[in-house]
């Protein structure tokens, strides 16, 4: 036999088989737990049957949390590198415009957006009378909505103060915040006659 040949069968003769390894692992582990055993076991014992079950289930999913993997490889790689990502935002149909005024190709943006009450002025109007004026083409002319003066009529009274308008005589009409009409006031000789709007809607006179 070669040199070589002995010091492989010198090798492997020193080298114990796997399964005596194992094994012996095993016997040391058991002979460390089993001073803990025999003082465990007289209070397992006592313990009734289904505390034990339910013991020995919850220990066996302690063992299988404890080597499943982690779930940190399924998660996205972040970007951790510090560079920008862009993040395409929708809006709508709407293009995106910067806060002075202009889109992204540099021209100016002008907002046509206008919301009713705030265009509708809701000051006192005064207007007087001409000649040939009627209500209806007063009401027409001051962009006022028709059914506020039929409304109105409805409650005219005896005196007909509208029917009876005369030219150089005083109209004052006030809106409200949706634009129709929130009173109108009549100068008669000595007098007003006010028609003002309640809050359901209708219209009532006051003298």
């Amino acid at each position: 036999m070669t040199l070589k040949g002995k010091r492989e069968k010198g090798t492997a003769s020193a080298t114990p088989p796997l399964g005596e390894v194992v094994k012996n692992a095993l016997e040391k582990v058991k002979a460390a737990l089993s001073p803990l055993v025999e003082r465990i076991q007289p209070h397992w014992q006592s313990l009734p049957k289904l505390h034990r079950t339910a013991i020995s289930v919850l220990g066996a999913l302690l063992v299988v949390l404890l080597i499943w993997p982690s779930s940190e490889d399924s998660l996205p790689e972040t970007n951790t590198a510090g560079e920008r990502v862009s993040v395409p935002l929708a809006v709508g149909q709407q293009q995106a415009s910067n806060d002075d005024g202009f889109d992204a190709d540099g021209a100016q943006v002008i907002s046509t957006q206008t919301v009713g009450s705030q265009n509708a002025s809701t000051d006192w109007v005064n207007y007087e009378v001409k000649g040939g004026d009627t209500l209806s083409n007063i009401f027409r002319a001051q962009d006022l909505p028709l059914p506020d003066l039929y409304a109105i009529s409805a409650i005219e009274g005896d005196d007909k103060p509208l029917s009876r308008i005369q030219p150089g005589q005083l109209l004052r009409f006030k809106r409200n915040d949706q634009g129709t009409l929130d009173m109108l006031q009549i100068e008669t000789s000595g007098a007003s006659v006010i028609f003002f709007r309640l809050s359901d809607g209708s219209f009532a006179r006051r003298k």
